[in-house]
């Protein structure tokens, strides 16, 4: 079952997301050989993502880092959505680590 996080993008600029994935013993888990995806939609049945986050995966420390870039964030003019992070493991399974709702606050800089 996929971790509940609720994030807030602050509108044209970067965002960036550590997300650490722990044994049922708090350990980092081994996530050699992983991908990971993560989106935000407007809503969840929205065909096209609103963003498609950069991922990089740490097997050793457990960790996904999540990027949008300044362009990515000032493209989101709605102010809110939803996000989902999935791992594509070695051997085919998929796993929905974390998911949430969005809320972008606009910015006023330009």
């Amino acid at each position: 079952m996929a971790h509940r996080h609720d994030i807030i993008v602050e509108q044209g600029a970067t965002l960036l997301l550590e997300v650490d994935c722990q044994d049922e013993n708090g350990a980092p888990c081994d996530l050699t050989g992983c991908s990971a995806a993560a989106q935000v939609r407007v809503r969840h049945a929205d065909p096209d993502p609103a963003a498609v986050f950069a991922a990089e995966v740490s097997p050793l420390f457990g960790r996904v880092t999540l990027t949008l870039s300044a362009e990515q964030t000032r493209e989101l003019t709605k102010p809110y959505g939803v996000w989902d992070l999935r791992l594509n493991w070695p051997d085919a399974m998929v796993q929905r680590l974390v998911e949430g709702k969005v809320t972008v606050k606009p910015e006023v800089t330009r």
